[in-house]
């Protein structure tokens, strides 16, 4: 086993989207529920893919909401999603960089992306990044699974995939890829305790 891959947002760190979309609800004066049919929608996944620059992204989402927000303000509302870093993982991540690569498969945006490089100093020192928006494609698009095998040069059998939806995990072990289901951290050392790998935790 030489490879192990994280998923970003509720493995790594905590993600708050009821968060923004109450901000954006405050501060543009609508409907909680009307804000939130824009998260996780087609446009939201086509800005995680790549398909939209940021500037492209706020523009569509004030051409369906009516508000005065510069895209300045826009991105410092949109910034809310992320939060902190799960509890331990910071402690984890220094155990395991001693023996394996370490990797983040994220589907994500350059917004939340360089918000989390620039405020989490540990997201630095993974050795690879699969982003979405720059390899062009989301999870659990299996040609993604095999552009990172690819791109590590590694085969499924030697990676570890811990993400916290099945589905995409569900897609990895087409590959070979040995899945871990958790988004906490004691789920995390848990898990990889039953693929006998020994902690010192």
């Amino acid at each position: 086993m030489d490879h192990i891959i994280f998923d970003l947002g509720n493995v790594l760190i905590h993600t708050h989207p009821e968060k923004a979309i109450t901000a954006f609800a405050q501060k543009c004066s609508i409907p909680v529920n009307e804000i939130k049919t824009f998260y996780l929608s087609e446009l939201h996944y086509g800005f995680m893919e790549g398909r939209y620059k940021p500037e492209d992204f706020y523009s569509m989402i004030l051409k369906k909401i009516p508000c005065e927000l510069t895209i300045e303000e826009f991105s410092s509302l949109w910034n809310k999603i992320i939060g902190r870093p799960k509890k331990q993982i910071r402690e984890l991540l220094e155990v395991l960089q001693k023996r394996f690569m370490l990797s983040i498969c994220s589907n994500t945006d350059p917004w939340h992306w360089e918000y989390i490089y620039q405020q989490i100093d540990f997201i630095r020192k993974f050795n690879h990044y699969f982003l979405s928006f720059q390899i062009k494609m989301n999870k659990p698009n299996p040609a993604l699974f095999r552009f990172v095998l690819d791109s590590l040069a590694a085969k499924g059998e030697d990676c570890i995939f811990i993400d916290d939806s099945p589905e995409n995990i569900e897609t990895s072990e087409k590959f070979g890829i040995k899945g871990l289901l958790a988004c906490e951290t004691d789920q995390i050392i848990r898990g990889l305790r039953r693929l006998h790998i020994d902690l010192d935790l």
